[in-house]
C-alpha cells in the first residue's frame, strides 16, 4: 500500500481542523502534502470563520467551507465522527484519517496512534486535595501527529499569508504610530487554569512600557480580560475578525500570551512572543518558532491538562511580573522593526 502523501490522484480533499491552534499545527502537513503531490488538485475544507488564515496559502488550489464536486482521496484531520461521515457522503473513495470518534469503519485507511500518545488518568493528591490529572506516556508535539496523517515526518514552520490588503488594514486599525508595538493576549478559551493573572499582565503592560516608551495593545475575544492600560496604549478586545487579528500580530515587535490560539497565530506570522505554561505542555502544544521563549515553572502537578486548578494555581502564580518583563525587553531590544511587506 503506497504511503499517505504518494496519492495515486489528482483531486484531493483536505478536510482541517476547526479550533484556531490546530489549524496553525497541521499547516506543516498540508505544505508536506504538495510537495508529495506537485501536480494535484488540493482543495481544503475548514469551518468559514478560519477561513482567512487559508485563504492565501499557496499550497492550496482552492479553499471550501462546504463539500462539492468530485475528490479521490480525502485526509481527515479531526477526530471526529462527523468530519468522516461528510467524506463518505461526498462519496470519496479512499479516506485516510485516525480511528477517533467511533469512526473507524467510515475509513479506507487508519493512522495508527503513536503509542505515547494515549493518555491515561492518575489520581494525585497534592496541598491535601486529590484529583485525577491526565498524563502522556510520550510528550511528542501535536504538529508529527498531523504530520503522520500524509505520511510525512520532516516538519516546516507553519505559515499565514495575509495576503494584499494586509497593509490597508493595518493602517486602518493602527494608524502611523512608529513606536514599537507590544501586544498582550491574556485569554484562553480552554479555561482559567491556562491565564496567567490578568493584573500581572496589566504590571508588565506598565513595566515595559516605562522602560521601552512601546505602544500597548491589549488582544481577545469579547469575553477575554479588559484592564486599565498605559497612556497611548489601544485596546482591541472583541473589536477585531480573525484576519484583523493577524494583521496586528503581524505588526508587533512582540507578543505576551497564554498558550492558546494567539500564540499558534503569532508563530505562524514569525513574531517574536513570550508564551506563558503552566496546566497544558510546551512539548505536546508549544509555539512552532524558533522566536518564542517559553516560560513555565517546574511544579509537580503540572502539565495536569485541567480547565481548572483544583489547588492554588502555583504553575501560572510562580512566573513574575518581573520574570516575564524581562524577557519581554529582551526581545525588545533585539528584534528589527516592523516593516511592511509592501
Amino acid at each position: 500500500m503506497p504511503s499517505p502523501a504518494s496519492a495515486t490522484n489528482n483531486r484531493i480533499l483536505v478536510r482541517a481542523t476547526n479550533w484556531i491552534g490546530d489549524t496553525i499545527m497541521m499547516m506543516p502537513a498540508v505544505t508536506a502534502l504538495r510537495q508529495a503531490n506537485p501536480d494535484a488538485h488540493i482543495a481544503l475544507r475548514c469551518p468559514a470563520h478560519l477561513r482567512d488564515l487559508w485563504r492565501h496559502n499557496p499550497h492550496l488550489n482552492e479553499v471550501i467551507t462546504e463539500i462539492t464536486g468530485h475528490y479521490d482521496t480525502a485526509y481527515i484531520f479531526p477526530n471526529s465522527f462527523r468530519s468522516a461521515w461528510e467524506t463518505v457522503r461526498a462519496r470519496i473513495p479512499r479516506r485516510i484519517g485516525y480511528r477517533g470518534h467511533w469512526r473507524r469503519w467510515l475509513l479506507t485507511q487508519i493512522i495508527p496512534d503513536f503509542p505515547g500518545e494515549i493518555p491515561h488518568y492518575q489520581t494525585v493528591t497534592i496541598a491535601g486535595k486529590t484529583f485525577r490529572r491526565k498524563v502522556f506516556p510520550t510528550l511528542r508535539h501535536q504538529v508529527h501527529r498531523h504530520l503522520a496523517i500524509v505520511g510525512a515526518s520532516q516538519t516546516v514552520p507553519p505559515r499565514i499569508w495575509l495576503g494584499p490588503d494586509a497593509d490597508a488594514i493595518r493602517i486602518r486599525l493602527l494608524g502611523n504610530d512608529p513606536r514599537p508595538i507590544f501586544a498582550l493576549n491574556p485569554g484562553a478559551a480552554f479555561g482559567p487554569a491556562k491565564r496567567w493573572p490578568s493584573d500581572r499582565f496589566a504590571s508588565v503592560a506598565e513595566y515595559v512600557h516605562a522602560a521601552s516608551g512601546c505602544r500597548v495593545i491589549l488582544l481577545g475575544g469579547p469575553n477575554d480580560p479588559v484592564f486599565p492600560l498605559p497612556p497611548g496604549s489601544l485596546n482591541l478586545v472583541g473589536q477585531t475578525t480573525l484576519l484583523e487579528l493577524c494583521v496586528v500580530l503581524k505588526a508587533a515587535r512582540v507578543l505576551l500570551t497564554n498558550d492558546t490560539g494567539p500564540m499558534h497565530l503569532a508563530a505562524a506570522l514569525d513574531v517574536p512572543q513570550v508564551a506563558l505554561f503552566g496546566s497544558t505542555s510546551p512539548e505536546l502544544t508549544g509555539p512552532l518558532s524558533d522566536k518564542a521563549v517559553v516560560l513555565r515553572e517546574p511544579v509537580t502537578c503540572a502539565p495536569c491538562f485541567l480547565r481548572e486548578c483544583p489547588i492554588d494555581f502555583r504553575c501560572m502564580t510562580s512566573l513574575t511580573v518581573e520574570q516575564v518583563a524581562d524577557a519581554i525587553l529582551r526581545l525588545l531590544r533585539t528584534t528589527p522593526p516592523f516593516r511592511s511587506p509592501s
